[in-house]
């Protein structure tokens, strides 16, 4: 029995296929890189990346409890039709304002001390706080936000 031999092809021989295959599919690699750009700059990547890196810690944590397996999933669902509705620069911004107020917050708030404000004069003493004031300026930008969202949508 004659066995066919292979001939090896020559590096230059392989570098002339791989750039005929490249000419051939240039629109569908440049797609693909406009593609990866966007994901990269909206901040995607890194979100997805941060979940590979601890994807088993991250696993162990959801099977825990069912409720917050549950949640999660709800949570992960509308987030996901939310960025649809977002362009890049929209998403970059919520991010970086998700890591701003979720930092400051996670660094500032103890709520083991947490006392009633008492009626009205109550309210009106801590209103004398500027810290007091500035949150409830943020307070009142996501109410109106809320409301212009809310009235958008169909009833």
């Amino acid at each position: 029995m004659a066995q066919a031999q292979q001939v090896e092809k020559s590096p230059d021989e392989k570098l002339a296929d791989a750039l005929n295959i490249l000419v051939e599919n240039i629109d569908e690699i440049k797609g693909l890189l406009d593609q990866l750009i966007e994901l990269k700059r909206s901040g995607v990547i890194d979100a997805l990346m941060l979940v590979v890196n601890r994807f088993e810690e991250v696993l162990q944590y959801l099977f825990q409890d069912p409720a917050v397996f549950r949640l999660v999933s709800i949570l992960v669902d509308g987030g996901l039709q939310a960025m649809n509705k977002l362009d890049t620069q929209d998403v970059l911004r919520l991010k970086g304002m998700v890591q701003d107020m979720g930092g400051c917050l996670g660094k500032n708030v103890d709520l083991s001390n947490v006392k009633p404000v008492g009626g009205l004069m109550g309210l009106w003493r801590a209103m004398s706080d500027k810290d007091v004031q500035r949150g409830l300026g943020v307070a009142l930008a996501l109410l109106k936000a809320l409301g212009k969202c809310a009235q958008s949508q169909p009833k």
